[in-house]
């Protein structure tokens, strides 16, 4: 196509990005004007339909934009240098504004808990760090006092900038970690490849967020989660490192840029410093034996990472000395692989119950590893091939990318045996961090695969004066394709009933009820609560240093009948809105049934002593003086 008809098809491109624009801009509108006025089980069904057209609409026309050139004017190379090669080119200047387009469709996507209004959005550890964010903003905890204190001090000082509160403030600080891996990651894969089509395919594979798996990795706060959506700024700034000229500047300005993210990455969280320990140790490896067995390749004169490995190996030890807590984690994880080698008790069991569990209310392991894995499967099946690929291909494409690919394949291998470890341990969801993690890793790996075959399928071919591609409509079939997978994947990223979940969502009155509940509540009297809500509760509205652990389950004997009977002592009972949906619709009664909670209000010896709707407080007489 000429460069006269390709120019001519740019308004309707850019007319395209326009309607995509203002449909993003109504999605947002719409979603700002209609907030959540009380407990919302699924914010995928709570959402207005609308809006949801809206985003679907804007990020239709962006993957349409950015992988459907104007009239195929795109040729066998496109680099960041505006490199060409054979056949013509006419530079299109809308797939860049595509590019945002997405990007800002994924903030509002990742920010919907913002932008309707959302008290909080995070239960357990989410509420545990809301306190100690608290406790930290009041003075009564000192941040290294802490583990992991990266959240918590940003969201205190985001709160101090912006002058929102502090539950808001953190959803901000979730949301900019989203934001951190969904740039940094075709940022990683525009260095390696140095080609706008890889950065292209790679910006809607971070917009996958294949890190998130609602298991132990979270789109609410979540001290791992955060970290290793950072790590993707880590690793960017790794591949800078590694690939700088070594006799310029740029390699200690670089250096101490990447020394500076791994002292940050041990602030939000140093488990993600002993997995990355792991990673770096292995591309040093590999480093090493490049100088020795192949002096003269890419490898070899690549700068290496020696120190920042000593380095990250040095914080962590530094970090971790005044703290008991990680020795006596890597304990209980080797313990549990040395009892899983010997008695085959482990992660498997974990794995039959919840099955059980899934199966009792109607579901399945299978149907549940489509939801939630299907797209990180796609992925890593890629990646898997791209490793296969450099093996045995003597493409220049894969020999051009082949250091960065050596260094990240071994990272993966590495963190192989730790995955399998915390496996094996039972009871335990800790395999799912390093999964994350790995998924870092996939994910660029994977988006090079994509964008291999995706050179391979679209380029020209022959002479010029008969070019064709080697696969008619590829460029379509990859726009849809990422659709699907978007679809697919952000689907599963918010906890719902779709994932036989529920939504974390804190709402106004019921973090107002417990609030009252804690401020008005005799002294020394427990509360009584599902799934351990007072404890994170009591964290959240108290800020208490040491996670609050005074507060109960639900006796043996359920909460249908007799529950002033068993008890010898008076305890208050929380029943909540969130607590009513979660376990008749989302769990499908598999604990608690719908009479069972509704049994409560009649029993004798068990008094409503405040509702407002979402939060309802009973006293339990168990034989000491009334309230």
């Amino acid at each position: 196509m000429s460069p006269h008809t390709v120019a001519n098809a740019e308004p309707f491109r850019k007319l395209a990005l326009a309607i995509g624009f203002l449909a993003l801009a109504g999605s947002a509108f719409l979603a700002r004007s209609a907030p959540a006025t009380g407990y919302e089980l699924s914010i995928f069904t709570s959402t207005p339909p609308l809006v949801w057209a809206g985003l679907l609409l804007a990020a239709a026309i962006a993957l349409t934009v950015a992988f459907v050139p104007p009239g195929g004017s795109e040729n066998r190379t496109d680099d960041s240098r505006g490199r060409t090669g054979t056949g013509t080119r006419t530079r299109t200047r809308t797939r860049p504004v595509a590019l945002l387009l997405g990007g800002l469709s994924m903030a509002l996507f990742a920010g919907l808990p913002i932008v309707r209004g959302y008290r909080f959005f995070g239960r357990h550890d989410s509420l545990t760090h809301l306190g100690w964010a608290r406790a930290i903003s009041e003075g009564t905890i000192v941040p290294f006092d802490l583990y992991y204190p990266g959240i918590h001090t940003v969201t205190v000082l985001t709160s101090s900038v912006l002058g929102t509160p502090l539950a808001r403030s953190m959803l901000y600080v979730v949301l900019l970690a989203v934001l951190v891996f969904c740039t940094f990651v075709p940022l990683c894969v525009g260095t390696i490849v140095e080609d706008r089509r890889a950065v292209t395919i790679a910006t809607f594979a971070g917009f996958l967020l294949l890190p998130v798996t609602t298991i132990s990795m979270y789109m609410s706060a979540h001290a791992m989660s955060q970290a290793v959506m950072f790590s993707a700024l880590f690793f960017y700034l790794l591949i800078r490192y590694v690939r700088a000229d070594r006799t310029t500047a740029t390699v200690s300005a670089t250096g101490t840029l990447l020394a500076l993210a791994a002292v940050a990455t041990v602030v939000y969280h140093p488990q993600l410093v002993a997995h990355l320990i792991v990673a770096l140790a292995g591309i040093a490896l590999v480093q090493f034996l490049a100088r020795r067995v192949a002096s003269d390749g890419r490898v070899a004169g690549q700068s290496t990472v020696y120190g920042h490995t000593l380095l990250l190996i040095a914080l962590f030890l530094v970090w971790t000395s005044n703290h008991g807590f990680f020795s006596g984690m890597a304990g209980h994880y080797l313990g549990a692989a040395v009892e899983f080698l010997l008695e085959g008790r482990g992660g498997a069991d974990t794995v039959a119950a919840q099955g059980a569990s899934l199966s009792a209310i109607g579901g399945s392991l299978t149907e549940v590893f489509v939801k939630l894995f299907l797209a990180q499967l796609v992925f890593t099946l890629l990646a898997a091939a791209l490793v296969t690929g450099i093996v045995i291909s003597r493409s220049s494409l894969l020999r051009r990318v082949r250091p960065e690919t050596t260094y990240f394949t071994v990272a993966l291998l590495g963190l192989g045996p730790l995955f399998l470890i915390y496996f094996v341990a039972p009871d335990s969801t800790m395999h799912f961090r390093v999964f994350g993690l790995m998924m870092v890793f996939v994910t660029v790996l994977g988006s090079i695969a994509l964008f291999g075959l995706y050179a391979w399928a679209t380029d020209s071919r022959g002479p010029r004066s008969r070019m064709s591609v080697r696969l008619p409509g590829g460029r379509p079939l990859f726009a849809v394709g990422f659709a699907l997978l978007l679809v697919l994947s952000l689907a599963a990223v918010f906890p719902s009933p779709y994932t036989y979940n529920a939504s974390p969502h804190v709402s106004e009155a019921e973090m107002g009820g417990y609030e009252a509940a804690f401020d008005e509540s005799v002294e020394d009297v427990p509360f009584v609560g599902l799934r351990n809500g007072p404890n994170r509760y009591d964290d959240a509205i108290n800020g208490n240093e040491d996670r609050m652990r005074l507060h109960e389950g639900p006796p043996e004997g359920g909460l249908g009948s007799n529950l002033a009977e068993q008890y010898d002592e008076n305890r208050y009972l929380v029943l909540t809105r969130s607590d009513y949906e979660r376990e008749t619709v989302a769990y499908r009664e598999l604990r608690h049934t719908e009479s069972e909670l509704d049994a409560v209000d009649s029993q004798p010896g068990v008094d409503r002593l405040r509702s407002n709707g979402e939060f309802h407080l009973y006293w339990i007489d168990g034989g000491d003086s009334p309230a």
